[in-house]
Formats: structure tokens, sequence, C-alpha cells
């Protein structure tokens, strides 16, 4: 989703902000598999090509990384980088802004101090195979087989195009029949959205109350970026464990008081059962944190980055910005809104991304700016 930070005005540029996803479609090269798709060409690659010099005389452009993204070489039109530190790697040394989604994570999210804890374990993702399901539901088999005793509960996002069964784990309900009997069932909860909701499905307070009434939590990927939920589980304070090699920003913030890693999934079990154990052992400074992702103290850090960016281009940045509401999902293009996303306004965005996927899109968000 294109974000508009700032318009211009006659003392400073203005800003938006593209997502890396939004790079397949502008930094398109012509070569000879594009060469057979004259049309692409002509709606896409040139007619962005000949807008983004207008853009830039009037707007600074940043790229806003969600992914993981290693060795990367950002295109010459990208003035600026929005990027957590373990969440993209750059080649030479483009203009980094060291924040991302990640560091706006809502007010709602933090730690209620409540004594009353219900899952042992709670693991909030989408439904992708990269999140490695059928690893975690192996080590909650071998940690039901030590303590019958253990709540587990799962949050799952589904994805629109679910079916696609390359990348979907479409067996996990099946897998959950088979490998636990039915009175391990009633103490291993799945909610799961529907398909055309995502995580947009869930609200904040709801997932603040799941993470507060879970002792700690999990995910096993090997790759993410930014990782969102471990930041949201880390301000709820609950003590973090995922594998110690994973690559991205999933480690971001992490330590010894707040999280505890495990070498390989055979053995995953064991240091799950571990921090259930001294959950309430680990120190997790919830407040500490909060400066570096919460939204009510991210504002003024990122107003801090941007004045240096401006003071290094020679300009002295007004402090006057927009749209600075649900940057978490903002940013990402996890955000519907018709008035202040009008290129994206059908209601068939409602829950999906609202990337800019194609010209008809391009040219409203053009209009926008006036160009």
């Amino acid at each position: 989703m294109a974000h508009i930070f700032k318009h211009p005005n006659k003392s400073n540029k203005g800003i938006i902000i593209f997502t890396h996803k939004e790079l397949q479609l502008f930094n398109l090269k012509v070569n000879r598999r594009l060469i057979k798709n004259p049309l692409r060409i002509l709606t896409t690659y040139f007619f962005f090509k000949t807008k983004i010099s207008r853009i830039r005389k009037n707007y600074f452009v940043g790229i806003h990384y969600g992914s993981y993204h290693r060795n990367f070489n950002p295109p010459t039109w990208v003035d600026f980088n929005m990027s957590a530190s373990g969440t993209a790697k750059f080649l030479g040394d483009p203009d980094i802004l060291p924040l991302n989604s990640a560091n706006f994570t809502p007010l709602i999210m933090q730690n209620d101090l409540s004594p009353e804890k219900y899952w042992d374990i709670i693991c909030v993702a989408h439904n992708t195979y990269q999140k490695k399901y059928p690893e975690l539901l192996k080590s909650i088999r071998k940690l039901f087989d030590i303590d019958n005793n253990v709540k587990i509960l799962f949050v799952i996002a589904s994805g629109k195009d679910e079916s696609d069964s390359k990348k979907y784990y479409n067996k996990i309900f099946e897998d959950y029949n088979q490998m636990f009997s039915p009175q391990e069932r009633e103490q291993f909860t799945i909610i799961k959205t529907h398909p055309d909701t995502g995580f947009q499905g869930f609200s904040y307070t709801f997932l603040s109350y799941l993470y507060n009434r879970s002792k700690v939590f999990t995910i096993f990927s090997q790759i993410e970026g930014e990782s969102r939920v471990v930041k949201e589980a880390q301000l709820c304070g609950l003590p973090v464990v995922i594998k110690s090699d994973v690559q991205g920003g999933m480690r971001d913030y992490l330590n010894e008081s707040n999280s505890i890693l495990f070498d390989n999934y055979e053995e995953a079990h064991i240091t799950l059962k571990e921090a259930i154990d001294k959950y309430d052992k680990f120190k997790i400074d919830t407040e500490y944190w909060a400066k570096e992702l919460r939204e009510d103290y991210s504002l003024d850090s990122l107003k801090k980055y941007l004045m240096e960016f401006y003071a290094s281009k020679g300009l002295k940045f007004d402090e006057e910005l927009i749209n600075t509401d649900n940057l978490n999902r903002r940013l990402p293009a996890h955000f519907y809104d018709p008035i202040s996303v009008p290129w994206a306004s059908n209601s068939k965005f409602r829950f999906m991304t609202t990337d800019i996927t194609n010209v008809f899109m391009l040219r409203s968000f053009l209009k926008e700016l006036k160009l």
C-alpha cells in the first residue's frame, strides 16, 4: 500500500512509503520474458517510469520491508529504506530508517498483570508452511507425552488463496485429529479465521486477551520478516520460544530475559517444557520494550529519524505527518480505509492487502497526489 505520510508544502517535500511487495510491480526490468508481454510493459513499466521522476520532485520515496531480504540492492529511485535491523540486509550503504510496522504495536498489547493463566502455550500465525506447523504439532505431541496437563492454543489466520496446498498447511485439522486423542483435544484449542478475513478477523483487544491468558509464546518459523506477533506477545509479558538460527527480524528485541531458544525441532519440546515451568521467572521489562515497540512511543522515534534524514538533504523537517494511526497495519498494506486509501476503496480489499498491484490502482493513487 502506498502510504502517504506527508504531502509537500512550500518548505518541505512530502513522504510516500511503498511496500517491498510493490517493488515487484514498480521495479520491472525489460527483458526477453517481459518483451513477450508488451501490454504489461506499456501499463506498468513505462507508465511508472514516466511518473516516478515527477513523484520524487515533490516527495521522498521510502520502502517498507515486512519480509526477510538478504543482500538486497534497493532501486535508485528509493530515497530511504524502512526496516528494522534483522528484517533486511542491504548491499552498499543506503539510507535506512530503522523502524518497521512491528515498532508500532497497538497500545492494547500490554501486560494486564492478571495472575489468571489458562493456556500454557500460544502460537499466533498465518496458516502457511513457512510457520512450520507440522514440526510444531510433533513437538506438542512429544510435550503431551511428558506432561498430559499442558494446555495449547493455536490462533491461525487463514489466507484468501488457501486452496494453494503448496503454500498453505490445509491438513492441520486432519493431523490434529490423528495425532491427539479426544481427551487431549479438550486441552488443545485451535481458533482459525475464515479465509476471507485473515488476521483482520481478530480484533487486537481479543488477541491481547488471549496473549495475557497464556504463559509462553512460540512460533517455529525458520525464516521470518519483522514478525509482529512476537513483539505483541513480548509486550504482553510472555517469554518467547523460537529456533536459535532463525533468519530475519524475529530475534530483534529478544534476549535471555524474555526468550529461550531451541537448536533443532526434534528437541524443541524440551525447551517448551522448560519455558512453561519457569514462565513467571523471566524478567521481562515490558515498559522498557514498549519504548521500542509500541505506537505511543514510536511515533516520536519516527519523527526523530525523519528530522535527521531531512537535515541530510539540507532541509528542515516540520514534523507534520498524516495517516499516523494504525501504522502496524498501514505500513505493510494490511489496512482498509476508503478515505485515506482511496485507490483501494473497493470492498474487495476489506480483508486483503491493499498493495498497488495494477495500473488502475496506480492511476488512482497518482490522482490522489494530483500528478
